[in-house]
């Protein structure tokens, strides 16, 4: 990064904002009005009206949603705006009202007519239910209508017309004022739901058939509207979306004079820029500009013995940009969320394109419910496919996706069940049978998902290669993680909790080596890496000393294991608490702190056996779910292929059951192996290395993509 100012008359600051949005590689830094005599600029005139416009356009693209067309050059689209395309705007948005208003007019004419037809069942004029002095009357619908007339009946100075409706009666009861409130008991008894009858007179019937033509026409001319309005989207609604893009560039440069120092004739216009653009875009605000000064950026190098390094200083770091990449680009997200990496530091972006798939992969780890989460990445990139950070995240998606297929592969999982899975043949009495070899004998493979197996040829039983390596390490394919396996996959999980700290410590070593030297480095974050890899050493070879069945020769190999490991461990522990005494600021108390530190360590570590117990426990959900919906679905069509008609309903309950358990657990897989990747990177892995306090380069002027900038 480079730093460069521009400067020049008030005259030219104009055109020089507009050079400076084309360029698109400024970071302009907001002036802080602490110098007498400068101050902030003001926004430009036709600011307010540019923002009008603007508004107008966009409210019009909320409710019309246009697709985006080919690119148009500037000169095209500033003709559209200072043309009658701001008329064409105006009447397209009076109409979008004029068809709110009718969807108004028809829901509103859509109840009265509800409301009236019921009414009119009744077959007395309007004028007829209400406005009596004399008489009370309820108009209503009544869940018991029977019951109604027979209670009325007693009382001769009530009268009661009924209709009829498809759901409920329909009634009007009229009655002296006197015995009102006996006549208002009766009626809470019967389900009475009053009716609000209209403020008109005449037959209801005609009302209705007045209300009908009404409704017919709002109809026909919400259908006129909407046509119109998909005629001028499909004619105009590409200009619309280009005309805003330009219009929210020009807004921008408009009030960018807010963020410039100026004086009473001068600006002054200071930032950031990439080392790369710094000659084309000298050149270009040279043009336009009076002074253009540019320095290259060169962190300050703080070598040798110092004891508050860490303490931040008042130098100031240029904003971050992310280097162009593509494979790994979704991955950005992640990185953003903790922050971006300070400048100078190592970004972990790339790193992390490989260990978190794996580590998603390794948790939920099923055929199936991978398919679905590619199906779900390759949904958000067509349903979102116009937002840059939704597209970003349907490529990460897609990757985890991958992953889950792959481990699935691996795991020869589907959808919970293991593909294969073979008995062992007794002979009725509880012996296992033998063949000729004296090998078992096995049933045919009983797995719902049996027919996976040809994905995996010349398997016997289901097993195929294994690997014994050092360290306790077994490989297997297929890696029967929830069977045979899992004590595996538990050491695997912690292995890669060791090597994925570990190379967050030699990432630090690097970092701080960069600003600090090499001493620092080593003290600092050097002294973790040796604590961590004593640590395992002396752990290893004193649970695999204490195990049973040992030559001596391999037990005193483990005995000195512990011995080298557990030196080396104190080596490491006693750099440590130099490090926290020398340069992490913490004096004397370093040496009591730094034992306590370390312990810290082993909860790292231990932290990584969520990439077993997670992926077991979905696996678990997984095959509840096929024990209580899957085989309970197929004993029942069984049943029902027996003749037991009645066995359908549990059946459809039973897939019903399964289909939910399923889609759960896929939800599930989907989220929390997510967050606990996530965890692992953000807590566990980068806490060790990372400074998330950069500041993101964020350029003057919006990157064009409908309209072609010069």
């Amino acid at each position: 990064m480079s730093r460069i100012v521009v400067a020049g008359t008030l005259d030219e600051l104009s055109e020089t904002l507009d050079v400076a949005s084309k360029l698109g590689s400024i970071h302009m830094l907001d002036y802080d009005g602490e110098i007498e005599d400068i101050s902030l600029g003001s926004p430009d005139k036709i600011a307010d009206q540019v923002s009008s416009l603007l508004v107008k356009m966009r409210g019009c693209a909320a409710e019309i949603k246009p697709s985006k067309g080919p690119r148009k050059s500037l000169a095209d689209v500033r003709s559209l705006i200072e043309g009658k395309f701001p008329e064409h705007l105006d009447k397209v948005l009076s109409k979008i009202n004029a068809l709110e208003d009718t969807k108004n007019n028809l829901d509103k004419t859509s109840q009265n007519l509800a409301t009236i037809t019921r009414i009119a069942t009744l077959n007395l004029d309007l004028e007829l239910l209400s406005d009596y002095k004399s008489l009370s009357c309820w108009i209503g619908e009544f869940g018991n209508l029977q019951k109604l007339r027979s209670d009325l009946e007693k009382n001769a100075s009530v009268m009661c017309f009924t209709g009829s409706n498809v759901k409920r009666g329909v009634a009007a009861v009229f009655c002296d004022n006197e015995v009102s409130e006996k006549i208002q008991s009766i009626i809470s008894e019967c389900d009475f739901d009053a009716i609000t009858t209209p403020n008109s007179s005449g037959s209801a019937k005609n009302l209705v058939d007045n209300l009908e033509k009404e409704k017919n026409k709002l109809i026909s001319d919400l259908e006129k509207f909407e046509n119109e309005i998909d005629s001028w989207n499909e004619k105009h609604g590409a200009d619309l979306l280009a005309c805003i893009e330009l219009l929210e560039r020009d807004l921008e440069i408009l009030n960018a004079p807010v963020r410039v120092a100026v004086s009473e004739h001068a600006f002054v216009m200071d930032g950031w820029i990439p080392s790369s653009s710094v000659k084309e875009s000298s050149v270009a605000l040279k043009m336009v500009s009076t002074v253009v000064e540019t320095e290259k950026f060169e962190a300050a190098h703080h070598h040798g013995h110092h004891n508050e390094h860490h303490e931040e200083h008042d130098e100031e770091l240029p904003p971050i940009a992310y280097t162009d990449r593509n494979i790994s680009k979704p991955f950005e997200l992640l990185t953003d969320l903790v922050g971006r990496p300070k400048y100078g530091r190592i970004d972990p972006t790339m790193f992390m394109l490989f260990t978190y798939p794996i580590f998603f992969g390794m948790m939920l780890g099923d055929m199936i419910y991978g398919i679905f989460t590619i199906m779900l990445g390759l949904w958000i990139k067509n349903k979102f496919n116009d937002n840059e950070a939704a597209l970003l995240a349907s490529r990460l998606v897609v990757y985890i996706g991958i992953s889950c297929v792959i481990f699935g592969y691996l795991y020869a999982e589907f959808a919970g069940w293991e593909i294969f899975i073979y008995e062992k043949l007794t002979d009725g009495s509880g012996y296992y049978l033998k063949d000729a070899s004296g090998h078992y004998i096995y049933s045919e493979n009983k797995s719902p998902v049996a027919f996976l197996s040809v994905l995996y040829p010349e398997l016997e039983h289901g097993y195929g290669p294994t690997a014994v390596l050092p360290f306790g390490i077994t490989l297997s394919f297929p890696f029967h993680r929830v069977g045979t396996h899992m004590s595996d996959l538990i050491v695997i999980a912690l292995y890669l909790g060791i090597l994925h700290l570990a190379l967050g410590f030699i990432i630090g070593i690097i970092d701080v080596a960069k600003g600090h030297g090499l001493v620092a480095a080593f003290f600092e974050k050097g002294s973790w890496l040796i604590v961590l890899v004593g640590g395992f050493l002396a752990c290893y070879g004193f649970l695999v000393g204490n195990g049973e069945g040992l030559t001596e020769h391999y037990a005193s190999a483990m005995s000195d294991l512990v011995l080298y490991g557990g030196i080396t461990l104190v080596i490491g522990i006693i750099c440590l608490c130099y490090g926290l005494a020398k340069y992490e600021g913490f004096g004397p108390i370093g040496i009591f702190v730094g034992p306590l530190e370390t312990i810290s360590l082993l909860s790292n570590v231990l932290s990584y056996i969520r990439l077993m117990a997670i992926g077991v426990v979905g696996v678990k959900i997984a095959e509840a779910g096929n024990m209580l919906g899957y085989d309970n679905m197929i004993k029942s069509f069984e049943l029902v292929a027996n003749g037991d008609t009645l066995a359908i309903i549990s059946g459809i309950i039973a897939m019903l059951l399964w289909i939910s358990i399923q889609l759960f657990a896929w939800v599930l897989g989907v989220f929390s192996p997510n967050i606990h990747a996530a965890r692992l990177h953000f807590v566990e892995w980068m806490k060790q290395f990372y400074d998330g306090s950069g500041e993101p380069f964020k350029p003057f002027g919006s990157k064009p993509k409908l309209v072609e900038v010069e």
